[in-house]
């Protein structure tokens, strides 16, 4: 997976990755989730399957940390009292709101573009330049 152990270290108490590391597939899924959650923000404009298959110090800082609190956000509600709910809620909206702007195009992240099967690599963004006669009877807006 993407995730390592050490990814949750920095940011968990012993308590908390105890409790990660005695549901590893439960911990697995929450991460899946994750994976999706963000891809769900930048797929368009960036190939995740090759942003999560990087490994090691390859890997984007900021994906590791908002799939690290996306995961935890989600895994929170299974600890004994939602220990540090709050403090998950606020990680998690971060994240969401750096996906936002990498989104929006207002943070541009350094991750593999999307290229699509023609060589496109924005294809999926809705403002396009030129005259838009380059093709008979069609328009690009």
């Amino acid at each position: 997976m993407f995730l390592t152990d050490e990814d949750y270290k920095s940011v968990c108490d012993d308590f908390e990755f105890e409790q990660l590391q005695a549901h590893t597939d439960i911990r697995k899924q929450a991460e899946k989730a994750a994976m999706e959650k963000i891809s769900s923000y930048t797929r368009d404009r960036y190939d995740m399957k090759k942003a999560f298959a990087q490994k090691g110090d390859c890997r984007n800082a900021m994906l590791v940390d908002c799939a690290v609190n996306i995961a935890l956000y989600i895994l929170v509600h299974r600890l004994p009292g939602d220990m540090g709910s709050e403090r998950r809620d606020q990680m998690y909206e971060d994240s969401i709101k750096w996906l936002k702007d990498v989104q929006a195009s207002k943070a541009t992240p350094d991750l593999p573009r999307y290229i699509s099967d023609d060589g496109d690599t924005d294809s999926h963004n809705p403002v396009r330049f030129g005259s838009g006669l380059d093709k008979v009877g069609s328009c690009t807006w």
